[in-house]
């Protein structure tokens, strides 16, 4: 099966590859006149639709498979949050981005959208019977800021730019870039930290950074650090906040798995968090929530 699947994944690469360079040859040759326009069409009929029509397929073989493969790893919280269809499609889209490296940038721009389509219909992904504690209060006026600025630099470029064609692109890439800055803060509103009846989940944006029995909490308590501002990792030692100084810090009896939203190469191998320092909007209610079990 492995060796199938090794194989499906070269033919793929072999067909995309094959039909990126048939629309670009055909295209330098009619640019430099090797080809009239009649023959850059009979070329792309020719070549371009049959290899086009076997690479659709074999994207569809290869993701459908992808898809199969990736529904166990749903986790408890997920299948409690989303229906099985949404949650098939964001853990292919994780399956993408192991396989296919060079996709991520489009599989985050379209986990954005996805976040920005969740908030606008007011869906957040919360289990039935859990306790919601967000942590983007507050930190809209970046985006704010970035966009104010947006708008007005498409407006000087506008009456500066004298070709429509050029005019039109940048606003639809202005546009593009909003509504991608939107979505990933839109992301984190929908996808807040989670307290259940046994276990604390703590999430940055679609991202599941940390799972842990509540009875694993060794201790949480509301106090403020101001010298935080960004996700990071430092020893045992997990911050999670941006734009905001940490108010509340957690400490494991045992350390947990963590997956922090910070670069790869800031994240040792096998990271596991003893101590977690990170901001939430309710600070006193999050603690009581997560101390629960101890208190008891």
């Amino acid at each position: 099966m492995t060796q199938a699947i090794g194989r499906l994944r070269t033919v793929h690469r072999i067909l995309a590859l094959l039909t990126v360079l048939v629309v670009a040859v055909a295209l330098t040759l009619n640019l430099l006149g090797v080809l009239s326009g009649r023959q850059a069409l009979l070329v792309f009929l020719g070549f371009e639709v049959p290899a086009l029509i076997l690479f659709v397929g074999a994207t569809v073989v290869r993701f459908g498979l992808m898809r199969r493969r990736s529904l166990p790893h749903i986790s408890a919280l997920d299948t409690n949050t989303l229906d099985t269809n949404v949650l098939g499609g964001a853990r292919l889209l994780d399956a993408v981005v192991a396989e296919e490296p060079l996709l991520r940038p489009v599989v985050t721009e379209l986990r954005a959208l996805w976040g920005l389509w969740l908030f606008i219909t007011k869906q957040p992904q919360v289990p039935l019977g859990a306790e919601a504690f967000g942590y983007t209060r507050g930190t809209l006026g970046i985006p704010v800021a970035m966009i104010v600025v947006s708008v007005v630099e498409l407006a000087v470029v506008h009456l500066l730019v004298p070709w429509r064609w050029l005019q039109l692109l940048l606003l639809v890439l202005t546009i593009w870039a909003v509504l991608f800055m939107l979505g990933i803060f839109a992301a984190r509103a929908v996808h807040p930290h989670v307290v259940t009846e046994e276990d604390l989940y703590l999430r940055w944006g679609d991202r599941l950074v940390l799972t842990s029995p509540l009875s694993n909490v060794l201790s949480a308590e509301a106090v403020a650090d101001h010298s935080p501002t960004q996700p990071a990792v430092t020893g045992e030692k997990l911050l999670l906040t941006q734009f905001h100084s940490t108010n509340v810090r957690i400490r494991f009896a045992e350390p947990v798995a963590a997956d922090p939203p910070v670069s790869a190469k800031a994240t040792p191998a096998g990271f596991r968090a003893r101590e977690v320092a990170l901001y939430v909007v309710r600070p006193n209610d999050f603690v009581a929530a997560c101390t629960r079990e101890t208190a008891a």
